[in-house]
């Protein structure tokens, strides 16, 4: 019995950690700096692959996934409509949409989901 609630405890711990990480990583996606948005969506990738995410925080992460990725500007073939971005931003900006399309990638394969063709190849694109 004592091992058990022990093991209960250690689970909701890990899982309170998992959290704040979690918060933390979100900040950063929602930042309006990109490469601290990139870094932020790369961090939910790696969170997003622990067991302790859920099916219910993987649907929450989805939800910051469409609201920072652009998600409206996708059409239906996975093709991303995107304004043309130049100088110094257009690196952080291609960061930001890569590190969003492995996230995607991640969320859907844990979700059991189809990525769209044009989300999985910008995801294998380097960051």
């Amino acid at each position: 019995m004592a091992w058990r609630t022990l093991r209960q405890k250690a689970v909701a711990d890990d899982r309170a950690e998992w959290w704040k990480r979690t918060q933390w990583a979100l900040d950063r996606a929602l930042d309006e700096d990109g490469d601290s948005k990139a870094l932020g969506l790369a961090a939910l990738d790696v969170l997003a692959r622990s067991e302790l995410a859920r099916n219910e925080e993987l649907e929450l992460l989805d939800i910051a996934w469409e609201s920072v990725s652009g998600a409206r500007e996708s059409t239906g073939n996975g093709q991303h409509i995107t304004a043309q971005v130049t100088g110094p931003a257009a690196l952080s900006h291609h960061r930001v949409r890569v590190a969003a399309a492995r996230l995607r990638v991640r969320l859907d394969d844990r979700l059991g989901r189809t990525t769209p063709p044009g989300t999985a190849a910008l995801a294998k694109e380097a960051l």
